[in-house]
């Protein structure tokens, strides 16, 4: 079972994803900024995240690269959530060092999709 931490200030959005990857059989973590998302990370262990571009603070996309940059948590696959569509948008998110830039709102079974996609073993993806 992989670990998944949501990261979004919006507690609906953070129950949505809940309920649909608890449904994949993993286990979730919730954080409503990038504050409380570090203070998660620094207690568990994260195998993906799903965090919201924009939030209070620190931005989804600054926590991304910090992450990203820190060899404690560079194994961690992140999801990039935003309201907001357009290339500009998904360039900046790619930048971040996101593996997958995803506008909201997100159905079950994409959801779903990514779950096996990014949490599958080394090579079986």
């Amino acid at each position: 079972m992989s670990t998944v931490l949501v990261v979004d200030d919006d507690p609906a959005v953070r129950q949505v994803l809940r309920a649909y990857i608890e449904l994949e059989g993993h286990r979730v973590l919730e954080a409503a900024d990038a504050s409380f998302a570090r203070k998660a990370l620094a207690k568990e262990r994260v195998d993906l995240m799903f965090l919201d571009v924009m939030m209070p603070g620190e931005s989804g996309m600054a926590l991304c690269h910090s992450l990203k940059d820190d060899p404690e948590c560079q194994g961690i696959k992140v999801v990039l959530l935003t309201g907001f569509d357009g290339e500009r948008a998904w360039q900046q998110g790619l930048r971040s060092g996101a593996d997958i830039f995803l506008v909201k709102p997100a159905n079950r079974e994409r959801i779903k999709v990514l779950l096996e996609e990014l949490l599958a073993p080394e090579g079986q993806a």
